[in-house]
């Protein structure tokens, strides 16, 4: 699922995972290789949350979310092999290559949406992708 920041009209991924059980948070991108594509970590509900890169051999960057999926806090260039503790509670974590954020232009206070891609047969036989929040 691309992930869109639709405050600044920009794309921060054009392709997600979505880890929403304990463990899938828990082991995040550990043991993964760079990529382009976007984990999600999401909680049941809104929470501090604490990171840590502990078998991550790349920096990241970090978006934490609110509820209403406006951005509440943004790290940038997360090292490999440290912790952090958020300032703000959140209710997803989008963790994302390093340079993303400024790539995006994306601020605590933005508007972020998580898209469907949907296919629609047209009436004339033609099949167009569409992407819905």
């Amino acid at each position: 699922m691309p992930i869109k920041n639709v405050t600044r009209n920009s794309i921060i991924a054009s392709s997600s995972k979505i880890a929403d059980s304990i463990m899938g948070r828990a082991v995040g991108l550990m043991f993964s290789r760079p990529t382009q594509k976007a984990m999600v970590l999401r909680f049941p509900r809104e929470t501090v949350i604490s990171l840590h890169t502990f078998f991550v051999f790349f920096p990241i960057d970090v978006i934490l979310l609110d509820g209403n999926m406006r951005v509440v806090e943004v790290l940038k260039r997360m090292q490999p092999f440290t912790t952090y503790s958020a300032g703000r509670k959140a209710r997803l974590v989008v963790e994302v290559p390093a340079g993303t954020i400024a790539k995006s232009r994306t601020r605590p206070g933005d508007r972020i949406a998580v898209l469907r891609i949907v296919e629609k047969k047209l009436s004339n036989g033609k099949q167009i992708t569409v992407c819905k929040a």
